[in-house]
């Protein structure tokens, strides 16, 4: 029923090879891919910078979502970007630069961005609540929240963390998933937000972010059959200082 992708970070060619491998349609009058019958597109949020083509990518997920193909969860770059777009004072770090720098140059109004990321949901809650769509991280007790509650914001757009950072300036995580206890009844998770060379599974959790920016995969699960289906990054956008070195 649900075709659910990781961190696509403005791949947008290997989003269009994923879609074509999951037999989406393209639709040229539209310029956007319909879902085979019975089937909608989910992304885990993160759906701009780091690649080449975050602009186009924000445009196509847009529409995507206003025909009802595609749900979307908010990620952490694209709250940033959000904020951005409101006028706040944010850092534009990681590729966020770029995002803005492309947005404003197709003339796309902050406004209407920033209309179009604040009704992105901290996470989505799909077949009566047996499976969570999140950016970053989920505890069982946040689906009380409204899924636009501000107290959920911090854990599903990050995570939680030590509060202390890496050699490389990165948060130090703590490995939510694998202190889960996931009983018979518990949601499956979908996630992203930290990166693996390969979908990592625990607990009733599939991290799917794969690291498509960092010359990894983009990764798609398909729910409910649990298939694993993954095109190959065609170069690598930008460094991870610990891609593939820590996975867990």
């Amino acid at each position: 029923m649900w075709d659910i992708i990781g961190d696509i970070h403005g791949c947008l060619h290997e989003l269009y090879a994923l879609l074509e491998k999951l037999e989406y349609e393209w639709e040229p009058s539209k310029s956007l891919y319909k879902p085979p019958e019975n089937r909608v597109l989910v992304s885990v949020g993160d759906i701009v910078s780091r690649g080449k083509h975050s602009a186009v990518t924000y445009g196509f997920v847009r529409n995507m979502i206003k025909a009802g193909y595609m749900l979307c969860t908010r990620g952490n770059h694209d709250d940033k970007i959000m904020r951005w777009a409101k006028g706040n004072k944010v850092k534009l770090l990681h590729g966020d630069d770029k995002t803005t720098e492309q947005l404003s140059a197709c003339n796309i109004s902050r406004e209407s961005i920033c209309e179009f990321l604040k009704n992105l949901p901290y996470y989505l809650s799909l077949d009566e609540g047996k499976l969570i769509v999140v950016h970053a991280a989920w505890r069982d007790d946040l689906i009380e929240l409204d899924p636009f509650h501000k107290k959920c914001r911090s854990w599903c757009l990050y995570g939680p963390t030590t509060g202390e950072t890496t050699e490389h300036g990165l948060p130090v995580r703590i490995d939510w998933a694998s202190k889960r206890t996931a009983q018979d009844f518990s949601p499956i998770v979908v996630y992203g937000h930290q990166p693996y060379s390969k979908p990592r599974v625990i607990n009733k959790t599939y991290g799917i972010d794969t690291g498509c920016a960092f010359g990894g995969h983009l990764t798609a699960i398909q729910y409910p059959e649990m298939n694993c289906v993954q095109v190959q990054a065609l170069e690598t956008y930008c460094k991870h200082p610990t891609f593939g070195k820590q996975d867990g």
